[in-house]
């Protein structure tokens, strides 16, 4: 690099890329988690937008970022972008959320650069840190965030099964190669057993490979774990929502009833973990759908109060327990079209709509 020197205003907790977080996420974090006064927010608003209209976004932002760069500003920064800046780091203060200017001639390899500003990869990363009490870790929108600012509903918790993803020809049909008319019967059996593995006490695949045994079924339990349970297709116009809500941003949440074998091929093999912002896996949060606690304590890791929250799930009961937590609830499944969700959105004053970028 030159010897040019750039400058950072950040905060001292890591976030998700292994680097101290920026002033602007720093502030929207505070953002999402309701704790910006109204004059607070209406600043931070008027402020992020001036930078997006004045300031070139950068190209690695198309695709979410999957670099992982930061952006340093160019040193002097222009007095317009100073004083917005001073204000920033002010809400920060405010907070009790300690920040820093940090100044650097090499702060990592450039792979963007205009006028005002580069983007570097990190030469190195770290562990994400503990958050200041109150502060929602999560990515935030590269756009306005004035659509989600003017709605009661601040974020939207997803189920999965039926909603995100499918299991193709359904649960009765993956077992008949094993069971053959026995399929139902087995199934029933065994979600029945399951029961206190989705709230996280027990370990399912001994208890499966006893079912199996009974059953008369010699396949190896693992090999028919993987070729049911993980027989996962992912329902990708979901998906696309749940990216087109973070955009204009939301937060975006996954919870859902799993056992942690399940959980864990979901989290990494499905790439939930990158998806969301937060997941609630009901296996971690010792309580499963439909009990109310479930549901508040996804609003607790989200950090949000539960009437921000729309919670969009395919059974019904499980609508009835977010409601008795709190929570906005609609029951949706992807075979109903996703225009019939994008009305429940609309109903919820929710922005889905695709923007240009």
């Amino acid at each position: 690099m030159s010897e040019r020197t750039y400058v950072r205003l950040q905060v001292g907790y890591r976030g998700r890329l292994g680097v101290e977080v920026g002033l602007f996420v720093a502030v929207d974090h505070l953002r999402r988690a309701g704790r910006l006064t109204a004059a607070e927010e209406a600043q931070y608003l008027d402020i992020d937008d001036w930078f997006l209209a004045e300031l070139p976004n950068p190209d690695f932002y198309a695709d979410g970022n999957s670099v992982g760069a930061v952006t340093w500003f160019k040193d002097p920064l222009p007095e317009p972008m100073r004083s917005r800046v001073e204000t920033l780091c002010a809400i920060l203060t405010a907070h009790d959320v300690a920040w820093s200017r940090v100044t650097s001639s090499d702060p990592g390899t450039v792979i963007y650069e205009d006028e005002f500003q580069v983007g570097i990869v990190p030469y190195e990363r770290s562990e994400p840190t503990p958050l200041p009490a109150g502060t929602v870790l999560t990515p935030t929108s590269g756009g306005s965030k004035r659509a989600v600012a003017g709605s009661k509903v601040r974020h939207v918790l997803f189920d999965a099964d039926g909603v995100l993803q499918d299991l193709p020809g359904g649960w009765y049909t993956a077992m008949e190669p094993y069971l053959g008319d026995r399929a139902r019967e087995f199934l029933h059996e065994t979600w029945s057993d399951e029961l206190p593995m989705l709230a996280g006490r027990g370990d399912y695949l001994p208890l499966l490979a006893a079912s199996l045994e009974r059953f008369g079924v010699r396949t190896p339990v693992t090999e028919v774990y993987d070729a049911v349970w993980k027989n996962i297709v992912l329902i990708e116009e979901s998906l696309d929502i749940v990216r087109t809500l973070r955009r204009n941003g939301y937060g975006v949440h996954l919870g859902t009833n799993q056992e942690m074998y399940r959980g864990a091929h979901m989290r990494t093999a499905l790439g939930y973990d990158e998806l969301f912002d937060v997941s609630c896996y009901s296996c971690d949060l010792g309580v499963a759908k439909p009990d109310p606690g479930f549901f508040t304590r996804a609003a607790e890791l989200i950090g949000a109060a539960p009437d921000t929250i729309l919670f969009i799930d395919d059974t019904a009961r499980n609508i009835t327990g977010a409601r008795a937590a709190g929570l906005h609830a609609e029951q949706w499944d992807f075979t109903q079209g996703h225009a019939a969700l994008h009305a429940l959105f609309a109903d919820h004053g929710v922005d889905a709509s695709v923007t240009a970028s």
